[in-house]
């Protein structure tokens, strides 16, 4: 059944989709037809004294508000509360997560509403973060998610070099920050991806080998964080020697965490995520409603190869950190059997490399909302018709498949020399 929620959602993903598509054709070479037309309407809206004094700060601020509303209202309405004994929302699950650290006992499998149990599949740095937050009660997880979630816009302010006012402005419009990021906690956790790579790239600006242990370490969040952030590490002058911090860096903490937790860490941090069926927005989508997946390590066995594959790919080519990572990203994407729109967060990334990426990703974050809260989340589960969403499925897949091809083709070709801010090296955040 259509409901208001839903009504609602698709009609703020077209709100922000015309808001982004009005940004793009105004600045991208792209749409210099339509240039002197939408300038006027911009004009008309804004004008150009609000443009010109915006700042991250003033984004970010407006994002902390946006965030702060809804999960608010989620909160006061009873979103998150439990009602006899049915399930709650993941918030719930990072909740009591967080108390389970607190108590010493095992934070990735932990109590839901009434007798049932949730699986937390986030690593040891999300377990801190939920461990603080918690002491707050949900509304101190939801407000340590959203700090991650708002911190997105000065990291990416101060990872490029050009144009910023326009690059951060067109990433919050985007309706993969909002209201997907900064709107709710299943995208403010996986914000932690990008977030990650983008403190790794600052960082390894200024030291290679710091950047590299601190993304690592951060990458335990999410384990396919760690694929952009190796991939990164090849634009470094000692390449080698900072993947190997990388590498050493998550392992270390990677092993710690199993150490103490073992099985119950292993199992539902990895395993469980790498063997998850259930529903994919990309072209696995179909072969889940159909039926046609194999049972068995085949699969998943492929898709790591994959992986691994184009990570290492994207490392030897690097030129520049961004680009690689944003490569890595896009192919996960592609071959990940389970592809929710929260994950697509880590895709925001390309939106700070040049004008033509950040068209396949405005068509990209388009087509997912839609897909996802639309043809999935309605036609699909409720009304029991699948063609939509698994026509979408594809169309997604041919989108993702356009900005891989295009960030492998720019990375190919010799950046166009741009300042770096002070301190950067000219492989660092300023090169893109």
């Amino acid at each position: 059944m259509f409901t208001v929620y839903n009504g609602l959602s698709v009609a703020i993903t077209v709100l922000f989709s015309a808001a982004s598509l009005l940004l793009l054709l105004e600045r991208s070479p792209e749409g210099s037809r339509w240039r002197g037309a939408v300038s006027r309407l911009v004009r008309r809206f804004t004008g150009d004294s609000v443009i010109s004094r915006i700042t991250w700060l003033t984004i970010a601020a407006t994002a902390a508000v946006g965030y702060a509303t809804v999960v608010g209202f989620n909160l006061a309405s009873g979103l998150y509360a439990c009602h006899g004994t049915s399930g709650a929302a993941d918030l719930v699950g990072m909740f009591h997560s967080g108390q389970a650290f607190w108590g010493g006992r095992n934070p990735f499998t932990v109590p839901d509403c009434g007798v049932s149990t949730i699986q937390v599949p986030y690593g040891i740095v999300a377990v801190l973060l939920n461990g603080f937050g918690s002491l707050g009660g949900l509304a101190g997880t939801s407000a340590i998610w959203g700090v991650v979630a708002v911190a997105l816009v000065p990291l990416a302010w101060f990872a490029v070099a050009d144009d910023r006012r326009y690059v951060v402005l067109l990433l919050a419009l985007s309706p993969i920050y909002f209201p997907l990021v900064s709107g709710q906690i299943d995208g403010a956790s996986n914000a932690i991806t990008p977030v990650a790579v983008l403190v790794a790239v600052i960082l390894g600006a200024r030291s290679e080998q710091l950047g590299a242990i601190v993304g690592g370490f951060l990458a335990t969040a999410r384990f396919p964080s760690f694929f952009p952030i190796l991939a990164s590490t090849g634009s470094a002058r000692r390449r080698f020697l900072t993947a190997f911090a990388a590498i050493a860096s998550f392992g270390a903490f990677t092993l710690l965490t199993y150490l103490v937790w073992r099985s119950q860490f292993f199992d539902v941090v990895f395993l469980s995520q790498v063997n998850r069926r259930s529903f994919s927005l990309n072209a696995w989508g179909i072969l889940y409603d159909h039926g046609w997946l194999p049972a068995g390590a085949a699969i998943p066995a492929l898709q790591a190869v994959l992986t691994l594959a184009i990570t290492a790919a994207a490392f030897f080519a690097a030129r520049s950190a961004l680009r690689p990572a944003a490569i890595t990203l896009t192919g996960v994407a592609l071959v990940t059997q389970f592809l929710s729109f929260n994950i697509l967060a880590g895709l925001l990334i390309a939106g700070l490399i040049g004008h033509r990426p950040r068209w396949w990703l405005w068509a990209i974050a388009t087509v997912g909302a839609i897909n996802y809260d639309l043809a999935l989340g309605v036609v699909a589960w409720t009304d029991g018709i699948y063609w939509p969403t698994e026509l979408l499925d594809v169309v997604l897949t041919v989108l993702l498949l356009g900005l891989f091809v295009e960030l492998w083709k720019g990375g190919r070709t010799a950046p166009a020399p741009s300042p770096c801010p002070s301190g950067t090296s000219a492989a660092g955040p300023g090169s893109l």
